[in-house]
Protein backbone atom coordinates (compact mmCIF):
# COMPACT_ATOMS: atom_id res chain seq x y z
CA UNK A 1 0.00 0.00 0.00
CA UNK A 2 1.09 3.71 -1.02
CA UNK A 3 0.35 6.70 1.60
CA UNK A 4 -0.22 9.71 -0.65
CA UNK A 5 -1.24 13.20 0.68
CA UNK A 6 -3.43 15.16 -1.46
CA UNK A 7 -4.91 19.34 -0.64
CA UNK A 8 -8.39 19.03 -0.03
CA UNK A 9 -8.44 22.49 -0.67
CA UNK A 10 -10.77 21.67 -3.97
CA UNK A 11 -11.34 18.11 -3.69
CA UNK A 12 -15.06 17.17 -2.24
CA UNK A 13 -14.43 13.99 0.27
CA UNK A 14 -17.23 12.40 -1.16
CA UNK A 15 -16.22 12.74 -4.87
CA UNK A 16 -12.51 11.44 -3.82
CA UNK A 17 -14.50 8.43 -2.28
CA UNK A 18 -16.54 7.53 -4.99
CA UNK A 19 -13.02 7.79 -7.27
CA UNK A 20 -11.33 5.66 -5.09
CA UNK A 21 -14.21 2.80 -4.73
CA UNK A 22 -14.04 2.26 -8.34
CA UNK A 23 -10.41 1.79 -8.34
CA UNK A 24 -9.57 0.17 -5.55
CA UNK A 25 -13.21 -1.40 -4.17
CA UNK A 26 -12.89 -1.19 -0.27
CA UNK A 27 -9.09 -1.29 -0.51
CA UNK A 28 -8.34 2.13 0.84
CA UNK A 29 -8.38 4.69 3.77
CA UNK A 30 -9.06 8.53 3.98
CA UNK A 31 -7.94 10.34 6.99
CA UNK A 32 -7.87 13.99 7.20
CA UNK A 33 -5.22 16.19 8.45
CA UNK A 34 -5.15 19.82 8.40
CA UNK A 35 -5.66 21.12 4.52
CA UNK A 36 -4.88 17.51 3.35
CA UNK A 37 -6.22 14.02 2.73
CA UNK A 38 -4.14 11.18 3.35
CA UNK A 39 -4.70 8.57 1.48
CA UNK A 40 -3.30 4.67 2.00
CA UNK A 41 -3.92 3.09 -1.32
CA UNK A 42 -2.62 0.67 -3.45
CA UNK A 43 -1.25 2.81 -5.93
CA UNK A 44 -0.43 6.99 -5.85
CA UNK A 45 -3.22 8.81 -7.72
CA UNK A 46 -2.10 10.15 -11.32
CA UNK A 47 -1.45 14.15 -11.68
CA UNK A 48 -4.18 13.31 -14.24
CA UNK A 49 -6.80 11.35 -12.00
CA UNK A 50 -6.04 14.29 -8.99
CA UNK A 51 -7.10 16.98 -11.40
CA UNK A 52 -10.21 15.48 -12.75
CA UNK A 53 -11.32 15.32 -8.67
CA UNK A 54 -10.81 18.55 -8.43
CA UNK A 55 -12.78 19.14 -11.73
CA UNK A 56 -15.96 17.28 -10.70
CA UNK A 57 -15.57 18.86 -6.99
CA UNK A 58 -16.14 22.42 -8.68
CA UNK A 59 -17.96 21.96 -11.73
CA UNK A 60 -18.67 25.15 -13.50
Amino acid sequence: METQAISNKYIDKSILSRLLSSLFGYNYIVDAQYEDFILTIPRRLTEDEIKQLQKDSNPK
